[in-house]
């Protein structure tokens, strides 16, 4: 019984680390970029991200100043990458701004934007940051239920095996046994 334990507990250690590493199938470091990083309100920038989720959504928003602007939409390739041209609005003040794109994590990048004449100024900073994504209460506990069933199934596997294992040699020992 102490041997099944112990098979068991190397087989929840084996399995555990195996669907944690293929729980995320991105291609490497996720990041975004923005080209020009300094423009004027009214001008256009290439907004592009690389190593993201393959075939998944992301809402594009440029956010700083006390204000949020909507770009939609934007869906990445079969390889996790999207570029999308953006118009900063013309009514938009001087400052530091951020151009979000927003998925399973919101990733950042900077844009420093010059007022149109006659518009308002002011100045902010932004850094580049990644948020994790929060996973609801009822995410968590789907993933701590599939942790105790592989758990359990390595538990049941290693339980029969040792009882096949048994059979095996009592089998043979009966075959070995002079008549």
């Amino acid at each position: 019984m102490r041997r099944t334990l112990v098979l068991a507990a190397a087989l929840a250690a084996l399995v555990v680390p195996i669907g944690i590493v293929t729980a995320h199938s991105g291609s490497g470091e996720a990041s975004v970029q923005v080209e020009p990083a300094s423009v004027d309100a009214g001008a256009t920038v290439v907004f592009a991200g690389t190593g993201l989720e393959p075939d998944s959504d992301r809402d594009l928003v440029l956010a700083g100043d006390g204000m949020v602007i909507d770009f939609g939409v934007v869906k990445t390739d079969a390889t996790g990458m999207f570029s999308k041209d953006l118009q900063i609005p013309a009514h938009v003040p001087t400052g530091a701004f951020e151009l979000r794109a927003i998925g399973d994590e919101t990733l950042t990048a900077s844009l420093q934007v010059s007022a149109a004449a006659g518009s308002a100024s002011t100045s902010t900073t932004a850094a580049e940051t990644v948020v994790g994504r929060s996973r609801s209460g009822l995410e968590e506990a789907a993933i701590l239920l599939l942790v105790a069933v592989l758990a359990v199934a390595g538990g049941l596997v290693a339980w029969r095996a040792e009882r096949l294992s048994r059979a095996v040699k009592a089998s043979q020992a009966i075959r070995e046994t002079p008549r």
